[in-house]
């Protein structure tokens, strides 16, 4: 447990350093120097912003006013905290390292790019099956947190060394990977509604709390996986679990069908990120 917190801790104080992913850096300056206070607008953007929507969750759910059920959407913290803090929140975040000289971590535009991806099937899923679609959203796009911290930080020579154990040591990385997450949004105040489904994201059958939505998240990584041309799940390059495809009663063709459904969602967020909220 000793060094499970001490790498909670870490993956803390590196988040407090990190950087958005370069286009939504811009777009949040853009935004406040233009002096936006178009609530739907910044809500639009702060949803394509990890960071940002972390520490608006954190600081909603940590506050002493915070309800009893605590906060596992963005748009339930950004009213928590109230439109004159999130703006704040917001210009503070998209200047605080302007000035640094390159010392400054970024969260890599892959690891952006797969938590979008993730984050609109999430909400495309939940939809159908009656699930909230904003807790959905929030879950898929913070779910894997501590890996783009530890991948921001990851050094050069880590790179370059080869993993002698191949792809039972990356699923074991994996599983540990999403227990830092669930542990890291644990100590933040997180609900178990949003910290199981994150906690079960690779074995959702075991979870007994929120059991439907970690099965959620397990089916949007894999279509995330197909998206993105990565291997979001080392043991399911064939396939979805049908196991979890039965639970959720549904059939490999849905998935392919939600492709273009995804694809919609990134078309619009493209859009916001242009500054076009016709299509939002």
């Amino acid at each position: 447990m000793e060094r499970i917190n001490a790498t909670v801790d870490r993956l803390q104080n590196r988040f407090e350093t990190l950087t958005p992913a370069p286009r939504i850096s811009n777009s949040l300056k853009s935004l406040v120097t233009e002096g936006n206070i178009n609530p739907d607008e910044i809500i639009a953007l702060i949803r394509l912003e990890p960071l940002l929507a972390t520490r608006i969750m954190r600081e909603a759910n940590q506050s002493a006013g915070s309800k009893k059920g605590r906060y596992s959407s963005i748009e339930q913290a950004a009213t928590a905290v109230g439109f004159e803090r999130m703006y704040d929140l917001m210009g503070i975040y998209a200047y605080q390292y302007c000035d640094e000289f390159g010392s400054a971590t970024t969260y890599s535009p892959e690891s952006w790019k797969r938590a979008i991806t993730c984050a609109a099937c999430m909400e495309s899923l939940a939809a159908k099956h009656r699930l909230d679609p904003n807790e959905a959203y929030s879950i898929g796009l913070l779910h894997s947190l501590a890996n783009a911290i530890s991948e921001a930080h990851e050094e050069k020579l880590d790179r370059q060394l080869t993993d002698p154990f191949g792809r039972l040591n990356s699923r074991l990385k994996s599983f540990g990977s999403a227990g830092l997450n669930y542990t890291l949004f644990r100590s933040w105040g997180f609900p178990k509604s949003f910290t199981d489904p994150v906690r079960f994201q690779y074995s959702p059958l075991d979870c007994i709390t929120t059991g439907k939505m970690a099965c959620l998240l397990n089916l949007s990584k894999w279509i995330t996986g197909v998206i993105r041309e990565t291997e979001e799940l080392p043991d399911q390059e064939k396939g979805p679990d049908l196991l979890v495809l039965n639970l959720l009663g549904e059939g490999e063709q849905t998935l392919w069908n939600l492709i273009s459904d995804v694809s919609d969602c990134l078309k619009r967020a493209e859009a916001t990120l242009q500054g076009d909220h016709n299509l939002v």
